[in-house]
């Protein structure tokens, strides 16, 4: 067996800073357009900040904003964990059967079999950042949401057909809806 200095002599150590960094920027009020590419997905807008390229595929970091009363179903993930942090706004987040409802710096785990949702419960626009463990699921995203020219965009979607073409790829990624939203659909 090795013993502590022997080991920290054979350079075991010196592999992470072997890892390219990342690093990104989540300014007050948002960061410049010119800086991110938004999409529209059902609930919310987003930006992908972080690919599994950018993290040696062990994480992808997803930046949502969206309106009052707007979220996500219940769904649950085949193959990722899930993080969800709070950066503007006041949300709700469910995991299992386990609800918080928090502001800005509010944390929550959702490890991956288990279904979850998240809902902006605030009086205005919020943001939240969700980090998934792996990476891979930034594929599904950027194959079926709409690229926006601005954030401000509301772009025109059948929504029962975009929920219909987009059913097999969410299969294929491992994404299952298993409840509703936490308000209907406007």
């Amino acid at each position: 067996m090795l013993d502590r200095r022997t080991l920290l002599g054979t350079g075991v150590f010196a592999f992470p800073s072997m890892v390219p960094v990342v690093s990104f920027a989540l300014q007050p009020g948002g960061s410049k357009e010119d800086d991110e590419k938004w999409y529209w997905y059902p609930g919310h807008l987003l930006t992908i900040k972080a690919v599994g390229d950018d993290t040696g595929h062990t994480c992808t970091w997803m930046l949502n904003e969206n309106s009052p009363r707007e979220g996500v179903p219940f769904h649950k993930h085949l193959n990722e964990d899930e993080s969800f942090y709070v950066i503007d706004g006041l949300y709700e987040i469910t995991v299992g059967d386990k609800t918080i409802t928090g502001g800005p710096g509010t944390y929550f785990y959702g490890p991956r079999d288990v279904p979850h949702r998240w809902t902006n419960m605030g009086t205005s626009r919020g943001r939240i950042l969700n980090v998934f463990a792996p990476s891979g699921i930034e594929r599904y995203f950027l194959s079926v949401a709409i690229p926006l020219k601005t954030r401000e965009e509301k772009p025109r979607v059948d929504l029962a057909a975009f929920q219909s073409r987009t059913a097999a790829l969410r299969e294929k990624f491992g994404i299952i809806r298993t409840g509703p939203l936490k308000f209907p659909a406007q």
